[in-house]
């Protein structure tokens, strides 16, 4: 007589439960310096998550509206518009006002972090990131769309 508990065979075809959220992994990326942004794709892409990047803010907001993500990192220094502006009118609009934002930035004073909120942004993240901080924030906020 065998030892061994096998799963039923229903639970066999089900989804492993990190696919199951996968309508969940879509993340935006808004950063000018090529370098940065190429970093957050390759790691967030490593995590399973589908990026999609833009280098500037207007840029931005068509994205925003026509891929509807789930998350967006946002960087506050962009050329034409600046992060906080572009957020504020992500914010403004229907189509885009729940889609959490995270500003990712190396403006470290507390007059920016506070411009950050009131902007909008759902989180404010130092550069250079700390790498588990950084993906559990992520997580957090795919979570609570979940």
């Amino acid at each position: 007589m065998s030892t061994f508990n096998y799963p039923p065979a229903a639970d066999i075809t089900k989804t492993p439960a990190h696919q199951q959220s996968a309508k969940h992994n879509r993340i935006l990326i808004v950063e000018d310096n090529q370098l940065n942004s190429k970093l957050l794709k390759q790691l967030l892409t490593a995590y399973g998550y589908e990026v999609w990047e833009s280098p500037e803010g207007l840029q931005a907001l068509d994205l925003a509206r026509d891929e509807q993500p789930d998350l967006i990192l946002m960087d506050i220094r962009l050329p034409g518009i600046s992060g906080l502006e572009v957020t504020r009118l992500l914010k403004q609009d229907d189509q885009t006002r729940t889609i959490p934002i995270i500003a990712v930035t190396a403006l470290a004073s507390p007059e920016y972090e506070k411009k950050g909120w009131e902007s909008g942004c759902d989180a404010y993240v130092l550069k250079p990131i700390i790498l588990d901080n950084f993906l559990r924030t992520i997580e957090s906020f795919l979570k609570i769309g979940a």
